[in-house]
């Protein structure tokens, strides 16, 4: 594959299954805006790579949050779960998961379609300081494992690493800040996540038992609208149509020994999924968590920059749309402005393909990267409910005073971008008589 193709269709292998609420803010808007670039006549990364959608990097600025929050979720599960008969409340075992620093376990996840089905086991180590690594294999109908993939998650550098073995290759993805790091909370069945998701859902108790020789309370929701752990990737193949999910917690320690998954979709499809093998308080050297390239492993693409889809990337994806189309993005839904901004003479990936190879890395990470994330960020205000409208498809360059696309704050106030994609925060009142002209 040429270059720039290579970058695209990496930029779309990143992608992770997509949650529930802004975690997809990422890799599903990348995927979606991509999907239509040519395919990899290699096996797709998707295949062979591990879920690193939503795993906790909390910096010392969060970690104060984060404790707040925690100590509000402890008295949601005190006045909503007054424990069992073992003593044990699920806000309890929140409160002792927040003192463990570092901490391995390990995944073993069946996925069954109607067309098939895969296997996978995956093992991580977590140290809140360091970092996560996870490694990956598949498993064949034969039982047969395929060579690993590891990905690192390095809150320090802002950046995630993958090693994909059978490849021999390696692609590194730096993000703007911290804050985007942060929230692409595990889909690896962090306990935490677990936790803190039970809490937030109708859950009872299952009692007592015994689970590899230890002493356990069970804990069990089958809410549908649970979007914890393996949820956070099952959301894009269909609607929930029975979920059961069982946590098992040791009785002395109030740690987490095992942890079962079952959900069934609309479209037919069945996960099955268990993690075990908790190592509490696991020793982490420094080496465990840097990235091993092997000699001989070469990049296909320089490295992927993600920038923060916020208001500002959206302005400048609507300001480099404006300077290729000389209009706006008539629509932001789904990938309406990246397929768009393609058909613009010049812009065709066969345009591309005769450039340098450093211009077209530049225009990917410069270009495309801020106009994916004005979709991303206009998808991010429908999924959390903003009351977002736009008017691309009736507001011109000239239309400066009107209003373009305007969003709901949290004060109830409106954010407005205009016409001029200048911005302002108005009174909902003043938006009323703005969105008239």
């Amino acid at each position: 594959m040429k270059p720039a193709e290579d970058i695209h269709e990496l930029v779309k292998k990143l992608q992770v299954e997509p949650s529930a609420n802004v975690d997809k803010r990422v890799h599903d808007h990348i995927t979606k805006a991509l999907d239509d670039w040519e395919e990899s006549k290699h096996t797709s990364w998707r295949d062979r790579r591990p879920r690193i959608g939503r795993i906790v990097m909390r910096s010392r600025v969060t970690r104060i949050a984060a404790a707040a929050a925690i100590v509000v979720a402890c008295l949601i599960g005190l006045i909503f779960w007054r424990g069992t008969a073992s003593g044990i409340a699920l806000a309890d075992v929140l409160a002792k998961l927040e003192q463990v620093t570092t901490y391995s376990y390990q995944t073993h996840s069946i996925l069954t379609r109607r067309s098939g089905g895969e296997e996978r086991h995956s093992t991580v180590l977590i140290s809140q300081d360091q970092g996560i690594k996870i490694t990956l294999k598949k498993i064949d109908p034969n039982g047969t494992e395929s060579e690993p993939s590891d990905t690192y998650i390095l809150p320090e550098q802002n950046r995630i690493v993958f090693v994909m073995h059978e490849d021999k290759t390696y692609v590194r993805v730096n993000l703007d800040d911290d804050t985007e790091l942060e929230q692409h909370k595990g889909e690896n069945n962090d306990p935490r996540i677990i936790v803190e998701k039970m809490l937030k859902h109708q859950h009872n108790s299952l009692g007592q038992s015994v689970v590899n020789g230890v002493t356990v309370e069970g804990f069990q929701t089958t809410d549908p609208n649970y979007d914890g752990g393996f949820m956070t990737m099952s959301d894009m193949m269909g609607k929930n149509e029975e979920v059961d999910i069982k946590l098992w917690v040791d009785v002395k320690t109030f740690l987490p020994v095992r942890l079962e998954e079952d959900i069934v979709k609309d479209t037919g499809t069945r996960f099955h999924e268990v993690t075990d093998n908790f190592n509490w308080n696991a020793i982490v050297r420094p080496d465990d968590l840097k990235p091993v390239i092997p000699e001989g492993y070469t990049s296909p693409v320089p490295e992927i920059h993600i920038p923060v889809f916020d208001e500002e990337t959206a302005i400048k994806g609507l300001r480099l749309y404006a300077d290729a189309a000389g209009a706006y993005p008539v629509d932001l839904k789904n990938k309406t402005p990246i397929q768009d901004y393609r058909k613009i003479p010049g812009n065709e990936r066969s345009a591309w393909e005769s450039l340098p190879d450093d211009e077209q890395s530049r225009r990917v990470n410069d270009i495309l990267m801020p106009i994916l994330g004005l979709g991303a960020f206009y998808e991010e205000l429908v999924e959390d409910k903003k009351d977002p409208a736009y008017y691309g498809d009736t507001i011109g360059l000239s239309d400066t005073d009107k209003v373009l696309l305007r969003w709901r704050l949290d004060n109830k106030q409106y954010r407005v971008i205009f016409g001029d994609l200048s911005a302002k925060t108005i009174a909902s009142e003043e938006l009323s008589e703005l969105e008239k002209r």
